[in-house]
Order: C-alpha cells, then structure tokens, then sequence
C-alpha cells in the first residue's frame, strides 16, 4: 500500500487526486490546542475552465498554488486537519483563474463534508447544538448552518398543513435576536416540518399567514405549552382548531426524526 493511500485510509479521504509524501504529518499548536496536521497536495489535469468553459487543455495552465486548512474528523482524540495546497490555474481564452475542487470539503467552505455528516448523524440524538459545536469543533452557528441546509423548509403554496400540530422552540444561536427559534412537527408522525428562526408572535403571525385560511382551518389540533404567544397565535390564525396544552410530545425523537423527515421532502421533489 501506497503512503498516500495509507494517509487516505486513515483520513476517510476518497478523492483520488490528493497526494500525500513521506513526514506530512506535524503536530503543531493550532488555535490554542495541540493538533494533527496533515500537509496535501491537489493537482489534477482540469477538463475545461470553470468560467468560460474551454475545453483546449493547451488554453488552460498551471498559475501557482493557493492553500487552505480543512478541519477534519479527530483522529485519536486530537483535532485534525488537512492543509492542502490547491493547484490554480489559468484560463488564456478568458484571462481569469480558478482553483482546483476537491471533494473532501465544498468550495469556500474550511469544514470537511465527514464533519458536516458527522453533525448530521449527531442530530439524530437527543444533543444539543452547543454540546454538538464542541464534540466537532466548530461552532454553534455552523452547527445550525448545516441543520438548516439539510432540510427543506415548507413550500405554503404547494403544501398543505396536517391535522394535528405540535409547536415548541429550542435554544437556537446568537445570530437570532430572540436567542430562541420555533419548532413545528406533525403531531401524529412525528416528523419534523419547518423552523423558523424566531418564536415572537410577529414572526409567527406573518410566517402563518402564508397558508390559506382553508389550509389553516383544516388543523384541528394544536398541542402547545404554555407560552402567551402560541395561545394568541392560535386564537387569530387557527379559528376552527382546537388547543391542548401540554408538554411537547416525543421531545427526544426531533432529531431521530429529523433526517427521515427531511429526506422524503427531498426526494418527494426529484
């Protein structure tokens, strides 16, 4: 076996064009910890250029490097990452450059897809963002980031409501000003249906008031706690529903449900 694809094997890094030499493993201090750095090099041969789409590999050449640093999945418990340098190159039919892909991360973005599915798997959990930001090394934000890119919100226009409805809201991250965002769910599947990212009645009036009266009227009930808001949300948007007050139901399985949930949606509109 090859020193690149021992490195590879080791890293969980698929893409064939990362290469790996001899004592490209450093541990160094990294953002105040001790951490694994492994040093790569992306070079590959482009089939067109990324702007104007030539295909003439002559018209198409080397322009120097660029390097960046991907946050990894720990590797025995340090925190890990790959500094890869990221062949440029430089299109002569339009004058502009681009940079080599990889598939380890998606451009721009300096956390790996392992991370970001690692993330997804932990939301699965009983776990919240906080405790997830800090198992990976990231922060709450992005925690939030990729569970709001993974599902799909509801279309109001294309979908309708179902019979029974739970609300509830959990901690969300600082960039929402009420520090807490509204969950919805199907109260009898369970499956997670929308957030929206702050719980305050204006929101709320607003984000229901996308959906017909007709597709409000047909919810018949609402199980809500006891927050002042969801008692007035109810009462103006939900005339014909009726309201239990009670804990949220089955609390432990948003997550559980939350992939499920969201990959019916996404293959419903394949």
């Amino acid at each position: 076996m090859s020193h690149t694809q021992l490195i590879k094997d080791t890293l969980n890094i698929l893409d064939l064009n990362i290469y790996f030499e001899e004592n490209c493993l450093t541990k160094e201090k990294y953002k105040g910890q001790i951490c694994l750095i492994y040093k790569g090099t992306l070079l590959y041969k482009p089939e067109e250029c990324s702007h104007c789409l030539c295909v003439v590999p002559s018209r198409i050449i080397r322009w120097g490097t660029t390097t960046v640093r991907l946050l990894l999945n720990d590797v025995s418990e340090y925190r890990t990452y790959l500094e890869l340098k990221k062949q440029r190159f430089k299109c002569k039919s339009c004058q502009r450059t681009f940079v080599a892909d990889t598939s380890v991360a998606e451009k721009h973005c300096f956390i790996s897809q392992k991370v970001r599915w690692s993330v997804i798997a932990r939301l699965k959990e009983n776990t919240s963002m906080t405790e997830i930001a800090r198992q990976k090394n990231i922060s709450t934000s992005s925690v939030y980031r990729v569970m709001k890119r993974f599902y799909r919100p509801l279309n109001p226009f294309k979908q309708t409501l179902p019979k029974v409805l739970c609300f509830d809201e959990f901690k969300s991250v600082r960039s929402v000003a009420s520090a807490m965002s509204f969950i919805m769910m199907d109260g009898q599947s369970h499956a997670l249906l929308d957030i929206v990212e702050n719980r305050r009645l204006p929101y709320l009036e607003r984000y229901f008031s996308r959906f017909s009266l007709a597709t409000r009227e047909a919810v018949q009930l609402i199980v809500i706690d006891m927050y002042a808001p969801y008692v007035s949300l109810v009462k103006k948007l939900f005339p014909e529903c009726s309201v239990d007050h009670r804990s949220f139901p089955h609390r432990p399985t948003y997550w559980q449900n939350f992939l499920e949930s969201s990959s019916e949606r996404n293959h419903g509109t394949t």
